[in-house]
């Protein structure tokens, strides 16, 4: 289950693309206040993004995050394997510690779960994760980027009479999954097993989680973050593409799927 449905998704695509795309300020020609170009307004179209988390109640909603947590941690090592193999000290994979702090604190802390609504400042977010805004700023865009959430800008008319007449204010969230991470947070929310086969069903449960992890993509992730151009980017996604192959033959060599 992800926090957009299709018919948010379809109404608010075009949208959301050109909020995604609007990187500078721009002025309203009824006031000149400096707001972010293709801000809607609070209230104009937020509704059709935010859907409930998990079953909406707080203990479904905390279970799901988990279960996107646990998935998006193994995205994470899979691909900081992939990128250490050229640069050993490297630290990071496709999302970066510091992402998932972000995320562990959208799903845990701020999210409503009955209705999805998301909309803290990067400033409390910061706070929350003990990290700068500028980290928490890159760690949000490196989410957008890697498919786990989506945001749209707002403004809000002021009261002031003589003065600006509208303001900017914090964006609101819309959280989302990658496909293939999506399939693995359904096999974690999978429904519990009958006492008798709780040991089986837990193996099988082991068998089939490995075998989901090791299908993730590193060089489908490399490639789509976008992070690395030139030369550069071409070794990672070469050796990304290696690995890839290497755990695919391996898995065949020893009927391990």
């Amino acid at each position: 289950m992800t926090a957009i449905s299709a018919e948010g998704r379809a109404g608010t695509g075009r949208a959301i693309g050109d909020v995604i795309a609007g990187k500078e300020f721009t002025k309203t020609r009824r006031t000149g206040q400096p707001v972010w170009r293709n801000s809607y307004y609070e209230g104009q179209i937020e509704k059709r993004l935010w859907r409930p988390i998990g079953d909406g109640t707080r203990r479904g909603g905390r279970r799901y995050g988990g279960a996107v947590l646990k998935s998006a941690k193994e995205l994470e090592r899979k691909t900081l394997r992939a990128r250490q193999r050229l640069s050993p000290g490297c630290r990071n994979g496709a999302l970066g510690h510091v992402a998932i702090e972000v995320l562990e604190a959208l799903y845990m802390t701020f999210v409503d779960y009955k209705e999805g609504r998301l909309e803290p400042a990067i400033a409390t977010i910061a706070e929350a994760v003990g990290r700068s805004y500028s980290a928490v700023h890159a760690a949000l865009k490196r989410l957008r980027d890697a498919g786990f959430l989506h945001w749209i800008r707002r403004s809000k008319p002021t009261e002031n009479a003589t003065g600006p007449q509208v303001e900017q204010i914090t964006n609101a969230y819309a959280l989302d999954l990658p496909p293939e991470v999506a399939q693995m947070v359904r096999h974690l929310m999978g429904r519990a097993p009958l006492p008798d086969d709780v040991k089986w069903a837990g193996e099988q449960r082991q068998a089939e989680w490995k075998a989901m992890v090791e299908s993730l993509s590193a060089e489908r992730y490399l490639e789509a973050m976008g992070a690395v151009d030139g030369r550069l980017g071409e070794t990672l996604k070469s050796i990304a593409h290696m690995l890839d192959k290497r755990e695919s033959s391996t898995r065949k060599e020893t009927g391990s799927w």
